[in-house]
């Protein structure tokens, strides 16, 4: 998942713990949106975002990061402006994605692992798009490459279209009229079924659907991440263990 799904949490937990993401513009334009929200100007945003650069970012260089700092403000300020002119709050803020048993049933009917692992990814991505497009909709306008590596699975290019392909000749898709267009719509989806589950972390989130069909997924007792437990005795996730961050044992 690329983007940053609640940026409210991501920029308030960036400025209390100097967290910042892998890519460091994500974060940036997190905090630029969540500054200019709060009502600062453009100069109160740049010393904001030049404050927790100088703060938290150790090769931060104030003169080589100007012209960057400056593109960041401006494209955040038309983010806001975009989502402004359309009513939309001008911040993403995602917690959660529900998913229903209708849902789950109806993409177990596939009976094929890879086309059910893409139909719950396609679900989520739908729903994810219209809780940031504050609609209904179910269009999904994300890049394949994306959409496949969220189902983790190692396709080709032209089995991807097939799968594809497959769930529009099923009923689960529909494709755009536009001919030079790869969007979709999730035809499936049954959002005021009885709740199976929630998603709160966008991380691997496919193995939620592996967990409802019985494999054995664990979360990782340190970070919270989902693991495809290959024994009852795996606890931690793979960066966690090569980390060697294990949770605090209680002295007795």
């Amino acid at each position: 998942m690329k983007i940053i799904l609640n940026e409210r949490h991501h920029a308030e937990q960036a400025i209390a713990h100097g967290r910042m993401d892998k890519k460091p513009t994500k974060t940036l334009i997190c905090l630029a949106k969540y500054g200019l929200e709060q009502g600062m100007s453009a100069g109160d945003t740049y010393e904001f975002l030049n404050d927790f650069m100088a703060k938290h970012y150790p090769e931060y260089n104030a003169v080589q990061w100007d012209t960057f700092l400056n593109r960041i403000i401006k494209q955040s300020q038309k983010l806001i402006r975009l989502r402004e002119e359309t009513n939309k709050s001008k911040l993403i803020e995602i917690d959660h994605v529900s998913v229903t048993h209708e849902e789950l049933l109806k993409i177990k009917q596939l009976k094929s692992k890879r086309l059910e692992k893409l139909a719950f990814v396609l679900l989520v991505y739908s729903k994810l798009n219209n809780r940031i497009n504050e609609n209904d909709t179910y269009w999904i306008n994300n890049e394949w490459k994306e959409i496949y590596g969220d189902s983790q699975m190692a396709v080709s290019k032209k089995d991807q279209g097939l799968l594809v392909h497959k769930l529009i000749q099923l009923g689960y898709l529909k494709e755009s009229k536009r001919v030079d267009s790869t969007n979709v719509q999730v035809l499936f989806a049954a959002e005021h079924g009885e709740v199976a589950f929630e998603l709160v972390r966008f991380d691997d989130f496919v193995l939620e659907y592996s967990r409802w069909k019985g494999e054995n997924i664990r979360n990782c007792t340190v970070c919270g991440k989902r693991i495809l437990a290959k024994s009852n005795r795996m606890k931690y996730c793979k960066e966690c263990k090569k980390a060697g961050i294990y949770p605090i044992r209680k002295l007795h």
